[in-house]
């Protein structure tokens, strides 16, 4: 039991110093801004593969305090806990449902929600930063228009999240891990 208490510790611990590393990253390179917050959520797969998935969610709390804490990029890290770091564990528990409907309804609604609250977090608290810039041609259908292609974006990300996910059980951890 020891050992395993020991490994899901020092798991968590690597995963979260990655994932603050990746966070901290978005400063140096803010073009991707949207992409670290993704693969840093997906490591949390590796702590529900490799220990549980309640680890994984003590590890996603960890990452997500300590990214308030730690990293300069607002926009990043409100992207990391409002969606991005507990969606993977989300998918997790939604994936196993039989009901595929319900399951995307509820993946569908999760999303929306969690963009209701990032573009609200950043009209009403970070006043300086603009949602809609380069979306002015669109004139008064620009939030419309962002809010169909996040919808759009979001299918891609989940589907991609899926065969990552499926990648790394099936391939990397019997491969390059040699675990079963």
């Amino acid at each position: 039991m020891r050992n395993k208490l020991a490994f899901r510790i020092s798991l968590g611990g690597i995963i979260a110093s990655v994932c603050l590393l990746l966070m901290f990253c978005t400063n140096m390179f803010p073009m991707l801004d949207y992409t670290i917050p993704a693969f840093a959520g997906f490591l949390m797969v590796v702590m529900i593969v490799e220990t549980s998935p309640k680890w994984s969610i003590v590890t996603y709390f960890v990452v997500s305090a300590l990214c308030l804490i730690v990293t300069p990029n607002y926009e990043a890290t409100m992207l990391f806990i409002l969606f991005m770091g507990y969606y993977p564990i989300l998918k997790f528990y939604l994936d196993r449902l039989k009901n595929k409907v319900l399951a995307w309804v509820i993946k569908f609604a999760v999303f929306n929600l969690a963009l209701v609250l990032f573009y609200l977090v950043f009209t009403f608290l970070f006043t300086s930063v603009d949602l809609l810039e380069g979306m002015e041609m669109f004139g008064k259908y620009a939030l419309l228009i962002l809010w169909v292609m996040a919808n759009v974006v979001f299918v891609v990300y989940d589907i991609v999240l899926g065969q990552l996910i499926d990648l790394y059980v099936n391939w990397f951890r019997k491969k390059i891990l040699r675990r079963c």
